[in-house]
C-alpha cells in the first residue's frame, strides 16, 4: 500500500511528506504501514498461535490475525490517527513534528504514558527495525485477558507486577534510544557478568560479526540490537513477542543473553533466516568463579522452506563462537555430540573436552529464564540465583585464556564449509 492509500488522503499525505525531513518522512511512513496495513489488536487477541510464524508473513500480512474484526477495526483507528497526524505534520516546525511522531508511535504500541521520556531517534530507529508489533504484543500481553504471558509453558504463574515493570523498562530504553547500553548496565545485568574483566565486558558486548564461505555472515546482530526483537520468529513460533512473550524477556533484558544470527545471501530478504540462542554462564563451585559461553542449536526460518541449505551454518556458528572464545579468553560449551568438528576445528589452539559442569545462573532481569537446553522446564520464573543439574556438554578451553582482546568484526573469513 502506497502512503497515499494508508493514511486515505492523497493531498495530506504528500503535504506531510513535503514539510518533512527525509529522515521524518521514511519514519511517518514506516509508522503508517506497520500500524494500518499490518496492524494487529493483540489487546484483544491476546497473544496465541494464531499469529505469523515467521517476520517475511508480518511484512506480507499473511495469517488469520491480520483479518480478524478485532484487528481490523484497529487499523481503521489507526489510518484516523494517520489522517489527522498527517494534517498536523503539514503544518508543524521539526521540533513539534518530533514529537508528534513519538505521541503517535507510543499511542499505537500501548503505551501513551511513555512519549514524555522517549526520544525522536529512538522512536526512528524502533521505526526501522519494525518494532512496532513487537512492543504492541509486548505492552498489550501483559494486561490483556487472553493474554499468555501470566503463565509458563508448565502452567506456573507468573508475577505480574515485575513483568510489567519489565517491559516498561525495556519499552522506555527502546523509545530513549539506549536498549543495548540499558542491558548491560542495569543493576541485574551488571550483576551476570560480574567476574569479567572490563575488556571481557567489552568483548562480550561487541555485535561481532564473521563472514564465511558463500557469503554467510554470522553476526551478534548489529549495534543497537534491535533485531533481538525478531530472533525468535526465525525457526519456532515459541518464545515469540506474540506467543508466551515472558519467554522473550530473557533474550531482551538479560546482559548474558544474546543470539547468532545468520544472513544468507540466498534469502532474497533483507534479514537474517538462522539463530541460535548463545549466552555467558558461570561454572557452578569454581573459584574464582569460571565464566563460560554457551552455545544452544541452530534454527533455521520456518518460512525458508527449501529455499535454503544451512548446511555450514552449524561450522559457522561455530567457528564464530571460538573465535569469541578466543577474544574473551574463555571457555565455549557446545552440544557433546559436535566435541569432534570443534576439535577438528581448533586444532593445537586449545583442548576440547567431555564435562558434566552445573551452570550458575544470577537471576534473570527478564523475571522468567527459558531454554530446552538447561533444564526441562522451558521457561521457569528465576528471580533468585539457581544452579542448574550437571550438563554432559563439550568444552573447548584456549591454551592463552588470558590472550589478547582482539575485535570479531570480519575476523573470520572462512572457506566454503
Amino acid at each position: 500500500m502506497s502512503i497515499d492509500e494508508l493514511v486515505g488522503d492523497v493531498e495530506l499525505a504528500q503535504a506531510a511528506l513535503k514539510a518533512l525531513s527525509p529522515e521524518l518522512g521514511a519514519a511517518f511512513v514506516a509508522l503508517a504501514e506497520q500500524s494500518v496495513r499490518r496492524g494487529i489488536d493483540y489487546a484483544k487477541l491476546g497473544l496465541n498461535w494464531d499469529h505469523p510464524q515467521s517476520r517475511i508473513e508480518y511484512r506480507q500480512c499473511q495469517g488469520t490475525s491480520f483479518m480478524k474484526r478485532a484487528s481490523q477495526e484497529r487499523q481503521a483507528l489507526s489510518q484516523k490517527a494517520m489522517l489527522q497526524l498527517a494534517q498536523q505534520l503539514a503544518s508543524a516546525k521539526q521540533q513539534a513534528q518530533e514529537q508528534l511522531l513519538i505521541a503517535a508511535f507510543c499511542q499505537e504500541i500501548g503505551a501513551p504514558g511513555l512519549a514524555a521520556s522517549a526520544t525522536i531517534t529512538g522512536v526512528v530507529a524502533a521505526l526501522a527495525g519494525e518494532l512496532l508489533l513487537p512492543l504492541r504484543a509486548l505492552n498489550e500481553g501483559v494486561d490483556s485477558p487472553n493474554g499468555n504471558m501470566q503463565t509458563t509453558f508448565g502452567g506456573s504463574k507468573v508475577p505480574r507486577a515485575p513483568v510489567r515493570a519489565t517491559v516498561d523498562a525495556l519499552s522506555s530504553a527502546v523509545l530513549a534510544g539506549s536498549f543495548a547500553e540499558w542491558r548491560y548496565t542495569n543493576p541485574v545485568g551488571r550483576r551476570q557478568l560480574e567476574g569479567l574483566s572490563d575488556e571481557q565486558i567489552a568483548q562480550w558486548r561487541e555485535p561481532s560479526r564473521t563472514s564465511h564461505g558463500g557469503g554467510l555472515v554470522v553476526h551478534e546482530d548489529a549495534p543497537g540490537e534491535l533485531g533481538f526483537f525478531w530472533a525468535t520468529k526465525i525457526g519456532g513460533p515459541s518464545h515469540g513477542f506474540d506467543l508466551e512473550g515472558q519467554c522473550l524477556l530473557p533474550l531482551l533484558c538479560n546482559a548474558r543473553h544474546k543470539v547468532l544470527l545468520f544472513t544468507d545471501p540466498a534469502w532474497p530478504h533483507n534479514h537474517p533466516v538462522g539463530r541460535a540462542h548463545f549466552r555467558l554462564l558461570w561454572v557452578a563451585g569454581s573459584e574464582p568463579p569460571k565464566p563460560v559461553l554457551w552455545l544452544e542449536t541452530v534454527n533455521v526460518d520456518f518460512s525458508a522452506g527449501r529455499s535454503i541449505n544451512p548446511r555450514g551454518w552449524l561450522a559457522a556458528g561455530l567457528a564464530h563462537a571460538v573465535q569469541k572464545a578466543d577474544a574473551m579468553g574463555v571457555a565455549l560449551s557446545v552440544e557433546g555430540y559436535h566435541s569432534r568438528t570443534l576439535s577438528e576445528m581448533v586444532g593445537a589452539k586449545g583442548a576440547v573436552r567431555e564435562v558434566r559442569d552445573a551452570l550458575v545462573l544470577r537471576p534473570s532481569n527478564g523475571v522468567v529464564e527459558a531454554s530446552d537446553y538447561l533444564t526441562n522446564k522451558h521457561d521457569w520464573v528465576q528471580l533468585e540465583e539457581e544452579i542448574t543439574p550437571p550438563l554432559r556438554r563439550a568444552l573447548y578451553e584456549p591454551q592463552r585464556p588470558a590472550q589478547r582482546a582482539v575485535s570479531l568484526v570480519c575476523a573470520c573469513v572462512m572457506r566454503d564449509i
